[in-house]
C-alpha cells in the first residue's frame, strides 16, 4: 500500500485473496504473496486549507514504520516524503524540509486534524505466464473507515490494484479488459480520499467561515434574515468544541466572528424580527462576545509574538521571553474560565432558545413592519443608508484628528461590509467584487490603525505587571517599551495613509456602483 490515488476495480464484499486467485487461474497462474496490515490517515485543518490549495496530507503506517506525504489532489507524485512516527499536528514539529515549509505556509495558525482514517490489509498477488514469470502485479485492499463523525466503522468495497511490470504492459491491458468486460467489475474511483470522506458522511470543504447564503430576491425579509441567522448559528456551534479544547486560535476567532455577525444582523436589518426578540438576543449574544474577549485578546498577542521579536534588534529579541511566559500563563487561566462558561447551562440555553426562535413557523412576538416585504428592497435601502453615513463621516476625518473618529468610522464600515456579505447573493457578483475590494482596503487601514493602538495600550498594561524592583524584569520591560514605540510609529503611518484609502472608496466609479446597486426611488420609513 503506497499511494493515496488507487486505480483498479471494486470487488464484492465477499472477495478475499484465495477466491481472487482461484478466479484468476489458480496457483498455476496467480500466486498469493504476503499480506500487510496498514493504516492510512488523511489530515487537514478544520477549515480545509490543504484541500483548498489542491493538496492531500496523509500518513501511512505499516509494520515497517510510518511516512508522511503531501500530494497534489489531482494526482502526481508527492512534493516531499518524510519518515515521521508521531501524528502530524503543527508544522513546527516536523523535520526541516520542503514538506514542513509548505505546510507552514498553507496552514498558518491552524492545527492539523484527522479527517478520516483507513484501517486495512494489503495482499500482494502475481499473475504468472507459462514460464512462471511475473507479468502483472496485483494488490488486493480490504479497508474500513473510522472517524470521530461516526459510531461504527464503514466498510469499503475491496479494491484491486493492477500494477504494471516492465515489458509486459500488454498482459496488464488484457487482464484489465477481462475484469471489466467478463467479470463486469466496476472501476474503482480514482481518489481514495474522496471515497473515504464520503463513507463517513462528510464532503471535503464542508466547513468555511465565509458567509455565502443562497437567497432569492423575492424571498420575504423574514425568510432571508432567518436563513442568514441559521447559517451563522451553524458556524458558531461548529466552533464551540474546538474552542473548549483550545485546538488552535481560529476556532475562537470564528466563534467570535459568527457572534458579532449575529448581533450585526439583529441591529442592522431593522423592522423584520419582533422588537422584543431583537433586544433580548442582542443582549444574550453580547454576553457571549464578552466572555470570549479576554482569551481572544491573549491569542492575538501570542500570534503576534514572532513579529514582535523580529521588529526588535536581534540582541533584544530574547528579552521578550518573560512577556511570552506571562501571556501563556494568563492564557491558561482565561482559557479555563472560557471553557467553563461555554459548557455552562447559560450557553446551552442560549443556543437551544435561539434554535427554537429561528426554526419556529413564526418568531414569538409581533413581526416587524418590513417582515413580509421582499428582502432585496429592505436590504438595499439599509445598505444605501449605511453607505451614505460612511461617506459623510469619512469625509469629515482629518489626518490630525482624534483617534475616535477613525474608530467610529471603522464600526460603521464593518456594519456596511457585513450587510453586503450577508446578502451578497442578491446582487451581481461581478459588480460586488470591486465594491467589496475598495471597502476592504479602507477597513484594513482602519483596522490596522485601531489594532496598533489597542496593542500598544495593552502592552503598557502588561509592562505594569512586572516588578520594577526585580532586575530580571528590566530587560522585558525595556523590550516592551521599544515595542510600544514601534507600534505607535506604525499607527501614525496608518493614519497618514487613510486619505488615500478613503479616496478609493469615495471615487466617482465606486459611488456610481453603490447608487446603481442599492439606491431605489422612494424608500421605506425606518
Amino acid at each position: 500500500m503506497n499511494d493515496s490515488t488507487v486505480s483498479g476495480f471494486l470487488l464484492p464484499h465477499s472477495m478475499n485473496a484465495e477466491r481472487l486467485a482461484k478466479l484468476l487461474g489458480g496457483d498455476a497462474q496467480c500466486w498469493i504473496d504476503e499480506s500487510v496490515d496498514f493504516t492510512l490517515d488523511f489530515f487537514d485543518s478544520f477549515d480545509w486549507r490543504l484541500h483548498a490549495a489542491g493538496q492531500r496530507l496523509l500518513q501511512l503506517r505499516t509494520p515497517l514504520g510510518a511516512v508522511v506525504r503531501l500530494k497534489p489532489s489531482g494526482g502526481g507524485g508527492p512534493t516531499d516524503v518524510i519518515e515521521f512516527n508521531d501524528q502530524p499536528a503543527w508544522p513546527a514539529d516536523l523535520p526541516d524540509g520542503a514538506l514542513k515549509a509548505k505546510l507552514a505556509k498553507l496552514l498558518e495558525m491552524r492545527v492539523l486534524l484527522s479527517v478520516v482514517s483507513l484501517r486495512g490489509e494489503a495482499t500482494d498477488l502475481r499473475i504468472l505466464n507459462e514460464d512462471a514469470k511475473t507479468v502483472v502485479r496485483l494488490q488486493l485492499l480490504r479497508m474500513q473507515c473510522v472517524s470521530a463523525d461516526i459510531d461504527e466503522p464503514r466498510v469499503l468495497l475491496p479494491r484491486l490494484r493492477l500494477l504494471p511490470v516492465r515489458g509486459y504492459e500488454r498482459h496488464l491491458n488484457r487482464l484489465a479488459a477481462h475484469l471489466a468486460d467478463e467479470m463486469e467489475w466496476p472501476k474503482a474511483p480514482d481518489c481514495l480520499f474522496d471515497e473515504a470522506v464520503a463513507a463517513v458522511g462528510r464532503e471535503a470543504g464542508d466547513y468555511t467561515s465565509k458567509l455565502n447564503v443562497r437567497l432569492k430576491r423575492d424571498q420575504t425579509a423574514l425568510q432571508a434574515t432567518r436563513k442568514v441567522l441559521l447559517s451563522l448559528l451553524d458556524t458558531l456551534e461548529r466552533n464551540v468544541a474546538g474552542t473548549c479544547a483550545d485546538l488552535d486560535s481560529e476556532f475562537l476567532h470564528d466563534l467570535r466572528v459568527a457572534t458579532r455577525r449575529t448581533r450585526s444582523v439583529l441591529s442592522q436589518v431593522k423592522r423584520v424580527l419582533p422588537d422584543e426578540l431583537v433586544t433580548e438576543y442582542k443582549e444574550r449574544f453580547a454576553w457571549l462576545g464578552q466572555i470570549t474577549g479576554p482569551t481572544r485578546d491573549l491569542d492575538v498577542f501570542l500570534l503576534e509574538l514572532p513579529r514582535y521579536r523580529a521588529s526588535l534588534p536581534a540582541s533584544m529579541a530574547g528579552d521578550l521571553d518573560g512577556l511570552e511566559q506571562h501571556l501563556r500563563a494568563a492564557h491558561r487561566t482565561e482559557q479555563a474560565k472560557l471553557k467553563s462558561k461555554l459548557e455552562s447551562a447559560e450557553m446551552r440555553s442560549l443556543l437551544d432558545d435561539w434554535h427554537a426562535v429561528l426554526e419556529a413557523d413564526d418568531p414569538p412576538g409581533e413581526p416587524g413592519s418590513f417582515a413580509e416585504l421582499p428582502i432585496e428592497q429592505v436590504v438595499s435601502q439599509r445598505i444605501w443608508r449605511m453607505y451614505k453615513k460612511v461617506l459623510k463621516d469619512g469625509r469629515a476625518v482629518s489626518a490630525d484628528g482624534p483617534a475616535e473618529e477613525m474608530h467610529e468610522l471603522r464600526k460603521d464600515c464593518k456594519k456596511l461590509r457585513y450587510l453586503i456579505e450577508f446578502f451578497r447573493g442578491l446582487y451581481p457578483a461581478k459588480e460586488l467584487k470591486e465594491l467589496i475590494r475598495t471597502l476592504k482596503e479602507l477597513l484594513d487601514n482602519l483596522g490596522e490603525f485601531q489594532d496598533l493602538e489597542v496593542q500598544a495600550d495593552k502592552l503598557r498594561t502588561f509592562a505594569q505587571d512586572f516588578d520594577p524592583e526585580d532586575p530580571h524584569s528590566m530587560p522585558t520591560v525595556m523590550a516592551i517599551g521599544a515595542l510600544v514605540a514601534d507600534l505607535l510609529r506604525h499607527q501614525q503611518a496608518a493614519h497618514e495613509r487613510f486619505a488615500d484609502c478613503f479616496a478609493g472608496f469615495d471615487s466617482v466609479q465606486n459611488r456610481a456602483r453603490y447608487k446603481r446597486l442599492f439606491k431605489a426611488e422612494g424608500g421605506l420609513q425606518e
